[in-house]
């Protein structure tokens, strides 16, 4: 019996931690050529040479997300899983000490976009099977250490920061192969047809987020083409380690509360606000306050990752849908719409460096375009939340508090109660509401007796009977 506690503490606490390496993989991905020793090479190399990569991982995505509405799991895939890890250390040892000619950097980037793409859809599935409070700890812990992990690179000597990045590679892969191949809750609770779970799942993918969120990645990567002011890089390493840092201690502290349920606009809005301030500051600034933009502007683009790992999951259990689905399909929908919009990069880049371009002009158009996505996507949320209510389950909340109210419950209780009639056993009460098992027995029996009943399935027909006389 220790032995099985032990190692589902380990599946679900110690394993998600090591999602940190892949966190971190992903965000130093566009940072690679300057790892290698022949960063001059690979910058001089041809502009499809650099998108490769985003090619294959979209490419790779798109049948994943085919594969997965049909039911398929990767992580029983343990061959295919060594396969792309190897695949992944071999692009990676390509690009930093042998990619002297365009076919060698090519080729070392078709193997990366392939193999990043497979192991990223390995962890997804596995978080996704996770529970929801072992699933958000896990996510935002293992961004904290991620960022952890930045400001040791960025202090890293030159010569050490290529077998830094191979670690960490060799960190995002080696831990999937302790993972249980079982397939995640969801396979063992969903019921239904496939038809109907594909069709659900699909349309729990918020569009409009990922098209909002897309922009805001896009535009993003186009400042990267200006040169920032001048400021000095210590301090500016400090600056951006401090503000990832803080901004990841306060989204654990907003995770601690007892019931999770993200609005995704209240989680939007802090970081479109974080970037708006640091993109104003930054034209004709000086010392400081240019450093603390640029560390703003560069330090928003760890938290948009992490938020998509958060708010997706959430967004398809709140509807019933499959959360592998919704975060391979919003992930996927995400890159293509990147994809499709390298042109626009392309043609703003050479724009800067012709100098018909400049900054401040930039700022102005990125504000305009955040400002408009913005609130489209609020008009959007409106409209969406104007044609569900009154719907039939806001009817049935109300329903349900009325009952409670009646029957003179407490607010714990009433919170047991609300899930109980829903379904939910006592353990699961107990990890909803982060509880002691004899804390939710004593709640679950008090509702019992004020309700007259004597079980769970008695008090469910109860609240049926009452809502048919109602």
């Amino acid at each position: 019996m220790a032995k099985k506690g032990r190692s589902k503490a380990f599946d679900t606490t110690v394993l998600p931690l090591f999602f940190c390496c892949q966190l971190a993989t992903l965000g130093l991905l566009r940072q690679t050529p300057s790892y290698s020793l022949w960063e001059t090479e690979i910058n001089a190399f041809p502009v499809f040479s650099l998108w490769i990569a985003r090619i294959l991982s979209v490419a790779v995505l798109l049948v994943a997300l085919t594969m997965a509405l049909r039911g398929c799991r990767f992580l029983r895939l343990r061959t295919m899983l060594a396969v792309n890890g190897a695949s992944l250390l071999i692009g990676f040892v390509l690009t930093f000490y042998y990619a002297y000619s365009l076919p060698v950097y090519f080729a070392a980037q078709c193997l990366i976009g392939i193999a990043h793409a497979w192991i990223l859809l390995c962890w997804a599935e596995y978080l996704t099977s996770l529970e929801k409070p072992h699933r958000n700890r896990s996510i935002a812990f293992a961004a904290l250490i991620a960022v952890l992990i930045f400001t040791i690179m960025s202090a890293a000597p030159q010569s050490m920061q290529a077998v830094c990045f191979l670690a960490i590679a060799c960190g995002s892969v080696l831990p999937l192969f302790l993972t249980p191949q079982n397939g995640g809750e969801y396979d063992k609770e969903a019921s239904g047809g496939k038809a109907l779970d594909a069709r659900r799942s699909l349309a729990s993918i918020p569009w409009e987020l990922v098209v909002l969120m897309a922009s805001y990645a896009m535009l993003f990567r186009i400042l990267v083409f200006f040169n920032f002011p001048a400021v000095d890089g210590s301090m500016q390493t400090v600056a951006a380690a401090v503000i990832r840092i803080g901004g990841m201690i306060l989204l654990l502290l907003y995770l601690s509360r007892v019931r999770f349920a993200p609005n995704t606009q209240q989680m939007i809005i802090p970081l479109f606000f974080l970037t708006l301030l640091g993109l104003l500051l930054l034209p004709g600034r000086e010392g400081i306050v240019a450093t603390v933009a640029v560390a703003l502007v560069e330090s928003s683009w760890t938290f948009f990752y992490v938020l998509i790992w958060l708010i997706l999951p959430e967004i398809a259990n709140s509807k019933k849908a499959d959360p592998f689905v919704v975060l391979v399909g919003g992930w996927t929908a995400l890159n293509l719409l990147l994809l499709l919009a390298a042109p626009l990069a392309y043609f703003f880049e050479v724009q800067v460096n012709q100098g018909t371009l400049s900054l401040t002009a930039l700022v102005l158009i990125i504000v305009y375009t955040l400002a408009v996505a913005l609130l489209l996507y609020r008009n959007s949320a409106k409209r969406l939340l104007a044609k569900q209510s009154p719907s039939w389950e806001k009817e049935q909340e109300d329903h349900f508090a009325a009952l409670a109210e009646e029957h003179g419950l407490t607010p714990r209780e009433n919170d047991v109660f609300q899930l109980l009639v829903q379904g939910y056993s006592l353990p699961a009460i107990e990890k909803e509401f982060v509880l002691s098992h004899s804390t939710v027995k004593t709640h679950a029996r008090h509702v019992y007796e004020k309700f007259g009943v004597s079980g769970k399935q008695e008090l469910i027909e109860r609240v049926k009977r009452s809502q048919h006389i109602g």
